[in-house]
C-alpha cells in the first residue's frame, strides 16, 4: 500500500509540477523578451520553487534567515544531494538568486531559453581560464543588479549522502567579485528525491543559513583552504540536524 502511495505521489508530482514548469518557462521566455533581466524573474523563480516544494509534499523548515542582509548580494554555496535542491533554495531564500548551471541544461529547447532569459549562469565542465573569466563577469553583473549567485561546490550530486570534496572555484569567484560567501546547509532532500531515482516522496527538509564570510581579492589565493573550511563547517552543521 505504501509503495502504491509513493508511486501515485511521484506521478502526480511529475504531472502537476511538470506542466506547471512548462507554463513558468513560457512566462520566463515572454517576460525576458519584453524586459530582459527584469524583476519578474524573481517571481518566476520563487513560483517555480514553491510549486515543486508544495506538490512534492515537502515540509520545509528554514533557519538562520537573520544572517541574511537583503540588500547584500552573495555567492551562496550549498551542499548538493538531490535535483530538488534547486527548487528548495528558490523557495527558501528570501533574496533574488540565480544558479550556476551546466551549459547542457541551458541548451534544452524551452527550459534552456527560460533559464537564459532570467539570467542563469552557464557552467562548462571543461572549465578553463576563459570560461572562469566569463563566470566572473556574469557574477559581477548579477551583483550589480542586486542578485546573488548560487553555486554547488561539490560540482554534482552526492550519490552516497557523504559530502563530496569542494571545488574551490566558487570561493575564487567570490573573492574576485568582492562578494560575501553565504554557506547554506540543506538536509533531507536526498530522501525526498534520491539521486538516480524517479521516485519523489514527501517529508521534512531543513535549510539552515549560516553566517556570511566577507572576502576581498586578496583572499583569492586562499580559495582552496577556505573551500575546505566551509565544507567542514557544513558537515558539522548537517551532523547536528
Amino acid at each position: 500500500m505504501r509503495r502504491a502511495w509513493i508511486t501515485l505521489r511521484s506521478l502526480v508530482t511529475y504531472l502537476v509540477a511538470g506542466l506547471g514548469t512548462v507554463g513558468i518557462a513560457l512566462a520566463a521566455v515572454i517576460s525576458s523578451a519584453i524586459r530582459p533581466r527584469g524583476p519578474f524573474g524573481e517571481r518566476i523563480l520563487n513560483g517555480f520553487g514553491r510549486l515543486w516544494v508544495t506538490v512534492s509534499g515537502m515540509r520545509l523548515e528554514v533557519k538562520g534567515l537573520e544572517h541574511i542582509d537583503r540588500d547584500t548580494p552573495y555567492i551562496v554555496v550549498a551542499n548538493h544531494r538531490s535535483n530538488i535542491d534547486i527548487m528548495t533554495l528558490a523557495k527558501a531564500l528570501p533574496i533574488p538568486i540565480r544558479f550556476l548551471s551546466k551549459k547542457e541544461v541551458l541548451e534544452f529547447p524551452l527550459l534552456g531559453a527560460a533559464m537564459r532569459g532570467v539570467g542563469m549562469v552557464p557552467l562548462d565542465r571543461e572549465m578553463g581560464r576563459k570560461e572562469l573569466a566569463s563566470i566572473i563577469r556574469s557574477a559581477r553583473l548579477l551583483v550589480s543588479e542586486g542578485r546573488s549567485l548560487v553555486i554547488f561546490p561539490e560540482g554534482t550530486r552526492s550519490l552516497t549522502g557523504e559530502m563530496l570534496p569542494f571545488k574551490y572555484g566558487a570561493f575564487f569567484i567570490a573573492a574576485q567579485v568582492g562578494c560575501p560567501v553565504l554557506p547554506v546547509a540543506v538536509s533531507g532532500t536526498g530522501a525526498i528525491w534520491p539521486p538516480k531515482s524517479w521516485v519523489i516522496r514527501g517529508g521534512p527538509v531543513s535549510v539552515t543559513v549560516m553566517p556570511p564570510i566577507v572576502l576581498t581579492k586578496k583572499d583569492s589565493r586562499q580559495s582552496r583552504p577556505l573551500a575546505n573550511q566551509i565544507r567542514n563547517d557544513l558537515i558539522e552543521e548537517l551532523a547536528g540536524l
